[in-house]
């Protein structure tokens, strides 16, 4: 026969196993999290980490599928981790990539993709340079997919653009087209000098339609 205290006994332990379970859960989730999410900040700051019980959950959108890889990498050699359950997605791939500089009475609208990172504030900083004392706008959506030499041919295009009084650049892929009305008549000879030179960054010239205003004059 089973004695009386065996019962309580045994709900005691089991009621203390319970409790030692529940407090010690949250102090491990919170120093596994935090390791991880040390771990990813340096290389992969769009990614976070959570834990659930021993399983991580990587979230985040990866600039490119190296970038993803590496943070699954670090996620997964995470020293404590049992699985690792993906939820990152990757940023839209742009095909063909654009960038378009659109130059009005109203200021400059800057549209089209942008690369991951610093590339906005980059841009930014360059039409400015280009373009002091001007109004621009931003609608640049960030992508994947820009093609090599983007930087280079995004310089030429705002440069370009400068010169013109309005009108439009638009870089498609590696695809250089340009439309609108110079500045001068030394401007607009100066436009299609350039272009009928090899462009940067791998540009290929596309559609020109290049106009000079008719009171306009040489300098």
């Amino acid at each position: 026969m089973i004695k009386s205290w065996f019962w309580p006994g045994v709900i005691t332990i089991a009621l203390l196993t319970t409790l030692a379970v529940w407090f010690l859960t949250d102090p491990i989730d919170r120093e596994l999290t935090e390791t991880a999410n040390n771990a990813l900040e340096t290389a992969n700051p769009w990614a976070s980490a959570e834990i659930d019980g021993r399983d991580l959950v990587l979230k985040g959108i990866a600039p490119s599928e190296e970038a993803l890889a590496a943070a699954l990498k670090i996620a997964n050699e995470t020293r404590g981790v049992r699985a690792v359950d993906n939820q990152a997605t990757l940023l839209p791939l742009a095909d063909p990539f654009s960038f378009v500089v659109t130059k009005s009475d109203e200021g400059i609208l800057l549209s089209g993709n942008v690369p991951y990172g610093d590339a906005r504030a980059k841009i930014l900083a360059a039409a400015e340079n280009a373009m002091p004392g001007i109004e621009i706008l931003d609608e640049m959506a960030v992508a994947r997919g820009a093609p090599q030499g983007f930087f280079d041919l995004v310089d030429f295009a705002l440069a370009q653009a400068a010169q013109l009084t309005n009108g439009e650049v638009e870089i498609s892929g590696e695809t250089y087209n340009i439309r609108g009305t110079a500045a001068n008549s030394t401007d607009y000879d100066t436009l299609n000098a350039a272009l009928r030179s090899t462009l940067p960054g791998n540009g290929k010239p596309g559609e020109v339609k290049l106009e000079v205003p008719a009171n306009a004059s040489s300098n």
